[in-house]
């Protein structure tokens, strides 16, 4: 697998309600002025990573990112008890020399809603790790590339780790094959897929 590139993603979470394609619920939307501070610490074995944000709203609140679980979560001690986040956009840095793991993963948009409307069609089930996670846009030999659909995509457990693969069909109709490496915080570009191989679309 280290034979493929390194992409750097901007990467769209989304955890109760499933969503087709990414989009944002203005009232709620935050905008991240900025990252005040971040770290990874193990808890219980599962990685997790911790962030201080500062929006454009004015309101300082803290996230955590379960790296296993693809979920993103809000500490509710800081006055957010009856709310939740939701819906989360993140750039995923291919430059592994941080300080920590947390640094290569900066959030720059979520939801903050009442968790009540979060949680309306969550029925206490997480949704496939494979539909936690999609790729937004990524850049490629200094080139962006919009993501605009993602005809197909599955998981793959090799036991050492679990690899989520997006067909995904960018802004320039062409069609990329990438790969998230769960242990490892990696998208790796795989290679361009030929759209004659789509059967059934």
């Amino acid at each position: 697998m280290n034979k493929f590139p390194l992409v750097e993603m901007l990467a769209f979470f989304s955890r109760y309600e499933p969503v087709a394609h990414p989009d944002w619920r203005l009232p709620y939307r935050r905008d991240v002025k900025q990252v005040r501070s971040c770290f990874t610490k193990t808890q219980g074995g599962v990685i997790r990573s911790f962030y201080k944000l500062e929006t454009k709203q004015g309101e300082l609140i803290t996230l955590s990112f379960n790296e296993q679980e693809l979920l993103w979560s809000l500490d509710k001690s800081e006055g957010f008890e009856d709310q939740a986040i939701d819906r989360v956009l993140v750039l995923m840095e291919r430059h592994k020399h941080k300080s920590s793991r947390a640094h290569r993963i900066i959030p720059y948009r979520f939801e903050l809603l009442p968790e009540e409307l979060a949680k309306r069609k969550y029925n206490g089930t997480e949704k496939p790790l494979i539909k936690r996670v999609q790729p937004y846009r990524f850049l490629r030999s200094k080139t962006p590339y919009q993501v605009i659909g993602i005809p197909t995509l599955h998981m793959e457990n090799t036991m050492i780790t679990k690899e989520l693969n997006y067909v995904v069909q960018a802004d320039n109709e062409r069609f990329y094959h990438l790969v998230y490496i769960l242990d490892k915080l990696d998208w790796r570009f795989m290679q361009e897929v030929n759209e004659e191989f789509f059967f059934v679309r």
